[in-house]
């Protein structure tokens, strides 16, 4: 399944259109959070989640609030080679992972589950996140991840700029699987 996140070049505050087969979303920042906050919705339905992120100076970490009960906690785990942990209440595991340049995979225990890719060349709050997820896959822990994420590295507030993004040059806790591909 081929899921598109954009955030709108020109807004007060991040605003997010979400579009995947069948569902559509849209998630808004809070103008005046400091820490950050998120909710995401559907248009014909209302609220789906409250992403509530909280001061850290090393560690981002976040809170997902589900409107059908649901709650995980989201934090960076290794800073250094951008790895992210979001477990829920469940017993369930996801791990986000920064590749070498604009690549990220996102696996729920140890099976891969989606991969996406960050634009290069950034207009305005104009971040584009292209994934391919299996379609068994929660879309919407998934895409609460990358926003948190997106938010968490102040991608969100280069209004009125022309961003050129080298992506990650550093170590990978894990390689990227070219191999991989959603089913």
């Amino acid at each position: 399944m081929d899921v598109t996140i954009h955030e709108r070049t020109v807004s007060f505050t991040a605003e997010y259109d979400i579009n995947a087969p069948g569902i559509e979303l849209y998630a808004r920042k809070a103008i005046f959070s400091l820490t950050g906050k998120i909710e995401l919705s559907r248009a014909e339905s209302g609220l789906v989640a409250t992403l509530e992120g909280h001061f850290s100076p090393i560690h981002n970490r976040w809170d997902f609030h589900f409107a059908d009960g649901r709650n995980y906690s989201y934090s960076c785990e290794k800073v250094w080679k951008g790895t992210y942990v979001c477990e829920g209440g469940a017993g369930e595991s996801y791990h986000l992972y920064q590749h070498h340049g604009l690549r990220f995979s996102v696996f729920r225990d140890d099976s891969q589950i989606a991969a996406f890719a960050k634009n290069r060349l950034v207009l305005g709050n104009g971040n584009r996140y292209d994934i391919q997820m299996n379609n068994d896959a929660d879309v919407s822990v998934v895409v609460s991840m990358i926003l948190a994420l997106n938010t968490s590295d102040g991608d969100d507030n280069n209004n009125n700029t022309v961003t050129f993004d080298f992506g990650n040059v550093g170590p990978e806790d894990r390689k990227f699987d070219e191999s991989w591909e959603p089913t």
